[in-house]
């Protein structure tokens, strides 16, 4: 703990620094529950406009020199975040359950090395190892029936010699009592051969050695086991960078290729491709639901399927200049980017129904529809253009990730400025053409008098 305490501290300007053995007893962990073989370290450095480093920069050197230390079977250097996703345990978490224990270990084995292969993961690990070691002592009730002894009697005993014995007690006030124990030297207990050696008191009074009665056999079981559905589950973790979560889960398909897992084995994607999915599933839900009520909401105001229709085509618009600013900003579409396209859709409908409104209002005065469209765009072009400069210039720091602790909005910035710009000169491009080609001129008066 304090080498790896040391390094932490040398590899950046610190602001706080805290660790931690295992999980507390009796309380609630979610995604990150772990025995006492599992060292956690939280580390908070400086803002990135106070350091000249950035946090992958840490990250790669920090992989490097905690690998050095002895000892050590994983190590994960990751950055840990504040939202809501941030308790998953890891961004790529590939779940196996089975109810055979050594089948779920082989296809850990085989996950496991097709991720140190997958391009884009920088770090691997799983939930356990089958590498503590039990010992069992497996006692001849027979042989130590013929001394007078049962396995309680020859447990307490082995307890003495391996835990000590508590002869005293010193007083504490207002406390309990501190327990004065006596142990033998490490050196008289770490091995098997001296505890088979150990005399046993018998009822008789006489000293048995153990091995007369017993044998001590050594085994390897998993540090902490884990179940699902009244399976043993064994998980396998990935950790990234910057790529995209389904470009890595397309590399790992290609490097799991033509590994078999035992019959009784299931896998399933738990990480954050499940989670995206859902909500990616439920935010493609929502907004075909607010479409929907957009279209007959302008339906019951501009009492015209036509114009209606109009009005929800040029939301697509927006797709062109927000996929192309995110490609330039090396973005992801991500949950933050769908919700930026919700933020330009309700600006690009308002542009649109600016233009047509005000061009249906000078058809009504008797303008034919070229004449009032142009006049629309004569008038509303520098409203729509100030509302959309306005907001593209208001989301330019989310956009570039310059504001401190936003820096997951950044996509929905990129979406909001990209679309925005472009969008807008579509729209007055796309809504004028389309308004002129649909709508008919009103009737002249001639027309009207003789109908």
């Amino acid at each position: 703990m304090e080498q790896i305490n040391q390094i932490v501290a040398e590899n950046g300007q610190l602001e706080s620094l805290s660790s931690a053995i295992g999980s507390e007893a009796g309380v609630l962990s979610i995604g990150s529950g772990s025995g006492i073989d599992h060292i956690a370290v939280t580390a908070t450095y400086v803002n990135r406009f106070e350091r000249e480093e950035s946090i992958w920069e840490i990250q790669r050197r920090l992989r490097t020199e905690l690998a050095k230390i002895e000892n050590l079977k994983h190590v994960e250097v990751v950055d840990y975040g504040a939202t809501a996703l941030a308790s998953l345990r890891a961004n790529i978490d590939i779940m196996l359950s089975s109810p055979d224990f050594h089948d779920l270990e082989k296809a850990g084995d085989l996950v496991e090395k097709a991720l140190y292969k997958t391009k884009g993961v920088v770090s691997v690990s799983r939930t356990w190892d089958r590498d503590k070691s039990v010992y069992n002592l497996e006692i001849d009730k027979e042989r130590a029936a013929l001394y007078g002894l049962d396995n309680p009697a020859i447990a307490s005993q082995l307890q003495t010699v391996l835990r000590g014995a508590l002869v005293s007690t010193f007083p504490a006030e207002n406390s309990i009592d501190f327990g004065v124990r006596v142990w033998l030297p490490e050196n008289q207990r770490n091995r098997t051969s001296l505890l088979e050696t150990t005399l046993i008191d018998t009822p008789s009074g006489e000293k048995i050695p153990l091995a007369a009665m017993a044998s001590i056999s050594r085994d390897l079981e998993p540090g902490i086991i884990t179940r699902e559905g009244l399976n043993y589950t064994l998980n396998v973790y990935g950790f990234r960078e910057k790529t995209a979560i389904s470009h890595i889960m397309k590399n790992f398909d290609k490097a799991f290729q033509g590994s078999e897992l035992p019959p009784s084995v299931t896998m399933e994607q738990v990480g954050d491709v499940k989670e995206f999915g859902n909500s990616a599933g439920r935010m493609g839900g929502a907004i075909g639901l607010s479409v929907v009520l957009l279209f007959f909401t302008l339906v019951v105001f501009f009492n015209s399927i036509k114009i209606s229709l109009m009005i929800i085509l040029s939301i697509p618009l927006t797709i062109i200049g927000a996929s192309w600013t995110l490609l330039v900003l090396n973005y992801h579409v991500s949950m933050p980017a769908m919700m930026g396209f919700i933020l330009l859709s309700g600006i690009i409908v308002n542009n649109a129904i600016l233009l047509i409104h005000f061009a249906r209002e000078r058809m009504e005065a008797g303008l034919d529809k070229k004449t009032a469209m142009l006049e629309s765009i004569r008038i509303r072009t520098r409203p729509v253009i100030m509302t959309s400069f306005a907001v593209a210039a208001g989301m330019l720091p989310v956009a570039l990730g310059n504001a401190i602790g936003l820096e997951r909005m950044a996509p929905l910035g990129a979406v909001a400025v990209g679309g925005l710009l472009v969008g807008t000169f579509l729209i007055l491009l796309f809504i004028p053409l389309v308004f002129i080609w649909t709508t008919r001129d009103p009737r002249s008066p001639s027309k009207a008098s003789s109908t």
